[in-house]
């Protein structure tokens, strides 16, 4: 069983009547301190709320982590999986063959000309 049904079953059955119980005791054997039959019910409601508080809350925020937990799953089921083919290439174009005279940005230079204003300088 998980602790989240643990919480859900056992904190109205078991810790709320619990703590209203202890919340009571404490009231009416407190030194210094007279409470009433009527108001010694306010205290063990009151006692009782305050377990159910923090329950609720956990239970909320488990809530929230198994959706996200969920969202998680159905994310990995949707990407797309890595095949381990590698692609085929295509053949490169008779246009993209370099034949010398062009720079890669497809500008012609006839000899050792100054580009931008800069000399180039030879290979030899």
């Amino acid at each position: 069983m998980s602790i989240n049904r643990v919480v859900a079953l056992l904190t109205p059955l078991v810790f709320a009547p619990l703590a209203g119980a202890c919340a009571a005791w404490l009231a009416e054997h407190f030194p210094g301190t007279e409470v009433s039959a009527d108001q010694l019910q306010q205290i063990f409601i009151a006692g009782a709320l305050v377990a159910l508080a923090p329950a609720l809350q956990w239970l909320h925020g488990w809530q929230k982590h198994e959706a996200r937990l969920a969202a998680a799953d159905a994310s990995e089921q949707t990407l797309p999986t890595v095949s381990d083919e590698e692609p085929e290439l295509e053949p490169a174009d008779a246009e993209d063959e370099f034949d010398g005279d062009d720079d890669e940005f497809g500008l012609e230079f006839e000899d050792d000309a100054a580009v931008n204003g800069h000399p180039v300088a030879s290979g030899a």
